[in-house]
């Protein structure tokens, strides 16, 4: 829960809640009025589109079941004004197609009935700061640079430009990206990035070498403030330059690091690092650790394997340097982290090491890692920077193969299989209306941006102009004949199952990079359904083409 002072910030905003129900208006209001300096109240959707349409409102929390004007009528002509104010739907109603709706007008979050307090402000508190930094935003070019003249307004954009300036260094060729080994074989290279302070010491990137190689490394700059955040850009910076410019050999490329890094050390400072070079076709990972924690891997038997440190970190003094190559034809997963997540300490004082390699061994995903270490860790004493590699070998027989010619009726009837699918393996009412939301809107992109090739503005625009339909059956008798291809499984894990799912279109694809922009601007993503998925999934992965979306999602056992 966030302090009072960081709800002040939001003081200047104001709020529009539309119910029918009394009860459900006056809970809102009880619990929205120490956050917003106005909260506006209406009992319908055309009262609600009065008061938007009368006054500046910042933020709309909107029922869907409603007399006169339900939900989705409302935020259809809200958005016929305003495409940007973020809504929030309350519904008690579990049909795919209202949520469907719902994503396709741009919604920015939906909560269950009956709601909590609780549950409303833990929402608002993910969506508040971009509407607070847009508003500011909105005032600083109003009154130019008096915003800046106040102290604290002057250090938190301070700190918001280092933040920005840290997460430059980082480089992912492989951010939600798969890698295709062979046919059959995929690997995940995921990253994260926690760092405990604005300047942080610590950094990482994952880049591609070619067609079958790739180079990863995480600096650990030993020290805090200014001297080792600088220190762990310059290095960051500088080994993405060289593999952006020259041929990258393993050795030559280290000696040439030690003589750049040396020089902007001072005489005290010392750097921990660990470089590996994986290479798929020969099945190899070679390493070079600079005083950093174990590698840690494990095969197809889920058996332990520890990758000690070869190297002293770098300093002023040292500037040798080893490799040591290992086969990785049988490993299965891979985790290279820094210290802070070694040496971060459990509430009882325990060292999280104690439980780290349990963790690994036990997690199938890098969400599934972070979510057995966070549980126990979940205020962590120093940076944390990880890099989980995952293989998957697609060979399971009792995967579900569907295909349909890009016709709406074939889609729908796709989607109908899958929900009967999760039905028939016990997936619980909830799970399968969410699994089937995202599923859903994976399947209309394929169709709508991938086979038929509309745009997300297109769509907004042939909405708009009532010829969205029209549009989509002329465009059918062109494209009809490309497929969309399914693969959909599930499986027993732990106490509970795993839900598999992909979809292949056979259109022209997109450009991935462009998901490394939510780190910058949340509202740089859209109309693909990815900020729906990535919060609902534990892992979403895409072809370099970006036609071919993987998803995987962890189902509890029902209680």
């Amino acid at each position: 829960m966030k302090s009072s002072d960081d709800i002040n910030i939001y003081k200047e905003m104001s709020v529009l809640v539309v119910d029918d129900n009394k009860t459900t208006l006056s809970l809102l209001k009880l619990s929205l009025e120490d956050i917003f300096d106005k909260v506006i109240l209406a009992k319908n959707g055309e009262e609600g589109l009065d008061n938007f349409n009368k006054q500046e409102i910042n933020l709309i929390i909107t029922d869907y079941e409603m007399p006169i004007l339900n939900g989705l009528e409302f935020i259809k002509k809200v958005r016929q004004a305003n495409k940007t104010i973020p809504i929030i739907l309350l519904t008690a109603n579990e049909d795919y197609k209202v949520f469907h709706t719902a994503l396709n007008l741009n919604i920015t979050h939906s909560l269950s009935k009956p709601i909590s307090p609780d549950a409303i402000k833990n929402v608002l508190f993910e969506i508040l700061e971009p509407i607070f930094l847009y508003q500011s935003s909105k005032k600083l070019k109003k009154e130019e640079l008096h915003t800046l003249q106040k102290l604290e307004s002057y250090h938190k954009q301070q700190h918001t430009q280092a933040f920005l300036k840290e997460h430059q260094a980082i480089r992912n060729d492989f951010y939600y990206e798969y890698y295709k080994e062979q046919e059959n074989i995929l690997w995940y290279l995921d990253g994260s990035y926690k760092p405990h302070d604005i300047l942080s010491g610590d950094t990482y990137s994952i880049r591609a070498l070619g067609k079958d190689r790739a180079f990863m490394f995480i600096i650990d700059a030993m020290g805090k403030g200014v001297s080792a955040s600088v220190t762990s850009i310059l290095a960051s910076s500088y080994i993405n330059h060289i593999i952006d410019t020259k041929d990258f050999v393993f050795d030559m490329f280290l000696r040439d690091f030690n003589d750049y890094i040396i020089k902007s050390l001072l005489e005290e400072e010392v750097l921990a690092v660990v470089f590996a070079e994986l290479n798929f076709s020969k099945h190899t990972l070679c390493i070079s650790s600079y005083g950093m924690p174990p590698i840690l891997m494990c095969d197809k038997d889920n058996t332990l394997i520890k990758i000690k440190t070869n190297n002293l970190p770098i300093s002023k003094h040292n500037h040798s340097f080893n490799i040591q190559s290992h086969n990785i034809e049988d490993i299965e997963k891979i985790l290279l982290c820094s210290d802070g997540l070694v040496e971060s300490s459990l509430d009882n004082g325990e060292l999280y090491f104690s439980h780290l390699k349990q963790d690994f061994i036990r997690s199938k995903t890098r969400s599934s890692f972070l979510k057995k270490m966070y549980a126990k860790v979940p205020n962590p004493d120093d940076d944390i920077t990880l890099l989980f590699f995952q293989k998957r070998i697609l060979n399971n027989k009792e995967m579900v193969y569907k295909e349909c010619e890009t016709r709406l009726k074939e889609v729908d009837k796709c989607i109908e299989d899958f929900h009967t699918y999760l039905d028939e393996k016990g997936i619980d009412p909830i799970h399968t209306a969410k699994l089937g939301m995202i599923f859903t809107e994976m399947m209309m992109n394929a169709y709508e941006h991938g086979n038929l090739g509309i745009n997300n503005e297109q769509k907004r625009q042939f909405i708009l102009e009532g010829n969205y339909e029209k549009t989509c059956t002329e465009k059918e008798q062109l494209y009809h004949q490309r497929l969309i291809k399914v693969h959909y499984f599930v499986h027993p894990q732990g106490k509970g199952h795993c839900v598999k799912f992909d979809i292949c279109d056979e259109g022209e694809g997109f450009d991935t990079k462009i998901f490394k922009k939510l780190i910058f601007d949340t509202s740089a993503v859209n109309g693909r359904g990815f900020k729906i998925a990535k919060k609902m999934v534990d892992a979403i992965y895409y072809s370099p083409k970006g036609n071919h979306v993987i998803l995987h999602k962890y189902v509890p056992q029902a209680i």
